[in-house]
């Protein structure tokens, strides 16, 4: 009998832990699934901060973001900055004291109350420096943004010791270190008074470094001069963190290069041993770079046979050849001819001269002759000189001579011009902060030229007595041209740019107008469409990086012209107006150079009846 008890109970116990097991198994699985299940955050609707007395409410809310979901995680990473704020204002004893919480009834919805705890505020009694032998200690405390008896703020602090670093590297010494030592906390005299604080800061001030060469690689063609003489540094002198970093910017804006690797500074002696007076370590500039091609011919060439035997045969199309480098010297040369028809046709000369008299200046002299619509020819020379007074200012002076002849051709004109020549002389400045030349992401150039002379017109006086003309003529020439980028996010660019030129006198010809409209002017009108005494405009684009010197971009062009009476023609009087432009293009960078094209819409124009704009980027 006891036997088979024993065994009763013994199975009723088996069973009950059977069951139980099944039962922890499933509550388990359940739990499991519950919380498999993502949990939604509630919204934060409202917080209030209680205890702040010097720290603002509305900053403390400000680091809450009202209407947002808010979790365990973002609630204490916004506690977090709340005491680093009051810390940065001096309350190194500030807490949270506690947290309430109150939910909706669907715990959709969160309302906060913190309760927060200033403490007084630590001011700053004392800066000492560690370290220092050029500067004393006064005069470093004068540069800093932390002051005694100011609450200690880490950042700024973090940029004071930038500050002070960037200053000993324009020193020559690239391997000073300065860093942050003891924070001592001093007792207070009195008991009423908060404890205050002692900043120790320690000063490595490092070796000077003397530049005594240059060593560069990847240059093919180009002579190393070309390059180094570019350098803010010279050889021999100090190291200076600033002048370095302009030295990549400084060889890209020369256009002769496909890459410009980042310099880099290499020791000749080792950096150890202990600091002595006057201790002096060589150093070199190693400048790494790519040549591009800068040598560049294209052209089109046709030729048109004679419609009548009494006719004659000619050439029409475009040659431009860019040499931008010549013997490797930096020298550019460039000669582009242009025919669009028979009676128009134009040759340029361009030459470049760099580094003369192994100065910064440059000297470009220009020969232009323009056979125009049977009606006149016109034949330019000119120089420009121009000056580096800085990293990114320029001063120019121009002298040019220009001489008009008629051209008695065919029938009579109603443009009638008489024989002129004019001498212009003037003066200008260049400023010019854009990164890279070629496609740029930021900077600023402003440019404006001013020139004046007195034009001779060769003409009887009888033929001046009935045009009332006056034999000379005071002319006076006035461009201005800025352009801005500004990059908005990655690889997009935001370019802006206004350009005027105007000529003033008292008596403007056919020949004297300006000619704008075209690919480089006012898309979405013909090449040279406007004539013009006076005029200006302005290209705004936005633009989407392809690769270093590419883009695609989407454009909007305005442009206002005014052209003066022709006091040779009474029939051809005022004319002025505004014109419109859109469209979209892209910037290509091929073997035979970088290749704009551009589909734009004027004034007028429908969809399928805009015009598309092909041009070379001239890098001269």
């Amino acid at each position: 009998m006891t036997n088979y008890t024993e065994k009763k109970t013994r199975c009723e116990l088996s069973w009950v832990i059977q069951v139980l097991i099944l039962m922890i198994f499933l509550v388990s699985f359940a739990g499991q699934s519950v919380w498999a299940q993502p949990v939604t955050p509630p919204l934060l609707k409202a917080i209030r901060v209680y205890g702040l007395r010097d720290l603002p409410e509305r900053d403390a809310q400000k680091m809450f973001t009202l209407n947002a979901p808010l979790d365990s995680a973002a609630l204490s990473e916004r506690l977090e900055r709340l005491v680093k704020a009051a810390q940065r204002m001096g309350f190194y004893d500030c807490r949270i004291d506690s947290v309430r919480k109150f939910l909706s009834a669907d715990s959709a919805d969160l309302s906060l109350e913190v309760y927060f705890f200033e403490g007084k505020p630590y001011q700053l009694s004392e800066i000492e420096f560690r370290g220092n032998r050029l500067f004393a200690a006064d005069e470093l405390k004068q540069t800093l943004a932390t002051r005694e008896g100011e609450a200690l703020d880490s950042e700024t602090l973090e940029k004071d010791l930038d500050d002070l670093l960037n200053r000993y590297e324009q020193l020559g010494r690239p391997f000073a270190k300065i860093t942050t030592g003891d924070v001592d906390l001093i007792p207070p005299k009195k008991d009423d008074e908060p404890p205050t604080l002692k900043l120790t800061i320690d000063i490595d001030e490092g070796r000077i470094v003397k530049i005594t060469g240059f060593a560069v690689s990847g240059n093919v063609t180009t002579q190393p001069d070309v390059l180094t003489r570019e350098l803010p540094i010279a050889v021999g002198d100090l190291f200076n963190s600033e002048k370095f970093s302009q030295i990549k910017s400084r060889l890209e804006r020369l256009g002769l290069f496909e890459k410009v690797g980042a310099p880099e500074l290499v020791v000749l002696q080792p950096k150890g041993a202990a600091w002595q007076p006057n201790d002096t370590i060589q150093g070199v500039i190693k400048l790494s770079i790519t040549e591009g091609n800068t040598n560049t011919f294209d052209g089109v060439v046709g030729y048109q046979p004679p419609l009548t035997p009494n006719d004659e045969g000619f050439f029409t199309g475009l040659v431009n050849i860019s040499l931008r480098n010549l013997f490797g010297s930096g020298r550019k040369l460039a000669v582009r001819w242009v025919r669009p028809n028979n009676p128009t046709q134009e040759l340029r000369l361009n030459y470049q001269e760099p580094w003369l008299f192994g100065v910064p200046l440059t000297i470009t002299l220009d020969l232009m002759q323009l056979k125009q619509d049977s009606s006149f020819s016109q034949l330019q020379l000119g120089a420009v000189a121009q000056y580096r007074l800085s990293q990114n200012l320029f001063l120019t002076g121009v002298v040019q001579r220009e001489s008009i002849n008629p051209i008695f051709e065919g029938a009579p004109r109603l443009e009638p011009v008489l024989q002129s020549a004019v001498t212009l002389t003037g003066l200008g400045m260049l400023y010019d902060s854009r990164d890279y030349i070629p496609n740029p992401t930021s900077g600023l150039l402003f440019r404006n030229d001013y020139r004046i002379g007195t034009k001779s017109i060769a003409a009887s006086d009888s033929i001046l007595a009935v045009y009332q003309f006056q034999p000379n003529v005071v002319q006076q020439r006035v461009l201005v041209e800025a352009e801005f980028y500004q990059q908005t996010f990655r690889r997009h660019v935001i370019a802006l740019r206004a350009f005027g030129q105007a000529i003033l006198a008292s008596e403007i010809q056919f020949a004297d107008l300006f000619r704008f409209g075209g690919a480089q002017t006012l898309r979405g009108y013909r090449e040279q469409q406007f004539l013009a005494s006076r005029y200006a405009f302005s290209n705004l684009e936005y633009r989407v990086l392809l690769s270093q010197n590419a883009f695609a971009f989407l454009f909007w062009d305005v442009g206002y012209f005014y052209k003066a009476p022709n006091p040779l023609n009474a029939l051809d009087g005022v004319r002025e107006g505004w014109r419109n432009g859109f469209g979209l293009g892209a910037r290509i960078d091929t073997p035979l150079g970088i290749v704009g094209v551009s589909y734009a819409l004027g004034e007028g124009d429908t969809i399928l009846r805009g015009k598309v704009h092909f041009n070379l980027i001239n890098q001269f």
